[in-house]
């Protein structure tokens, strides 16, 4: 069975650890100090049911008010893992309007 690749996009509000758990996954550590990302994107190979998988994990900028969602990431992404932190509302709503506006690209999933 071939390898499938898929593209998968971290996005939420700035610093609440999406990059921390893309590093965690990818690499097995957890960085627990800050430095603001603009974009970094990782490569782990994975295995599920019997199939190989190449994913692709694209560590986003932290979005607000005024980037919710930039359209670079409606395209050629196979899924995306909304991140926020517990201790912030804040980052809560944010994911809340990014949710929102992937649905308004992309459609409901069936």
């Amino acid at each position: 069975m071939a390898v499938k690749q898929r593209k998968i996009a971290l996005m939420g509000f700035r610093s609440v650890g999406k990059s921390s758990l893309t590093l965690q996954f990818v690499e097995g550590q957890f960085v627990d100090s800050y430095d603001p990302t603009i974009e970094n994107t990782f490569v782990k190979n994975v295995k599920v049911k019997g199939q190989e998988y190449s994913l692709r994990l694209v560590d986003t900028a932290g979005q607000d008010e005024y980037s919710i969602f930039p359209q670079a990431y409606a395209i050629d992404i196979h899924g995306y893992c909304l991140v926020y932190s517990i201790n912030s509302q804040k980052s809560f709503e944010v994911v809340r309007v990014i949710y929102e506006k992937l649905l308004d690209m992309t459609g409901k999933v069936q």
